[in-house]
């Protein structure tokens, strides 16, 4: 979708001299019905870009009600509960290749209401989330409570960051009683029994310390 609006973006751009060139054909010939048609094309030409890039002023007011709506569709899909994401308490993204290589982690406050459900969620819960259509080709552990086992870890290691603007680190989540975690993810295999985690998506929620955790790692 991204790239479909870079590409749009593109094309409108290169359309922004030539019809520049026919606004001042326009003038010279004292054609005002053709000025005002050319004119009114190139504002709504202009204001497209501004309004999809957020740099219009008023376009946040459009897009942050739908990003909401998307927000509670993916928690829904992630947990089977819908909820949005409280303040943002930590995020760190590195550079990404090209082909979307590289690591993300965000950590997000959960409100009063969805730390109480996910106290005691539904047994659905544990047997059919997450449920991402997104990473169909991906391998999925649903949810289960901490702490994580050890069988685990090359998972954990893969997804690991250090935390170091808080006072407690991933492991502490991951060991903590009362939490659960989930994972996404996507094996390399280079043959001869050389099969490594090659991407992943890690959640945590916390819902004593009212927090949830995500994680993207893509090699």
């Amino acid at each position: 979708m991204i790239l479909l609006f870079l590409f749009l973006t593109l094309i409108i751009l290169i359309s922004y001299p030539i019809i520049g060139f026919k606004i001042y054909k326009s003038i010279r010939n004292k054609d005002k019905r053709k000025l005002y048609r050319l004119t009114t094309i190139l504002l709504i030409l202009i204001l497209i870009p501004g309004f999809f890039w957020r740099i219009l002023p008023g376009s946040d007011l459009v897009w942050r009600p739908i990003e909401k709506v998307q927000e509670k569709g993916y928690n829904t899909e992630l947990t089977g509960f819908e909820f949005n994401f409280g303040d943002s308490i930590y995020e760190y993204e590195s550079k990404r290749d090209f082909n979307g290589d590289g690591y993300s982690i965000w950590i997000y406050e959960i409100d009063k209401k969805t730390a109480q459900y996910f106290k005691n969620p539904k047994a659905e819960f544990f047997t059919n989330f997450p449920n991402s259509e997104f990473r169909n080709d991906w391998e999925t552990e649903l949810w289960k409570k901490t702490p994580f086992d050890q069988q685990e870890q090359k998972f954990i290691d893969f997804a690991h960051s250090s935390l170091d603007e808080l006072d407690f680190e991933l492991e502490d989540l991951l060991n903590e009683k009362g939490n659960y975690y989930a994972y996404e993810y996507y094996m390399h295999d280079f043959g001869e029994d050389k099969v490594y985690v090659g991407n992943i998506d890690f959640y945590i929620i916390c819902p004593n310390r009212k927090l949830i955790v995500k994680i993207n790692h893509n090699t």
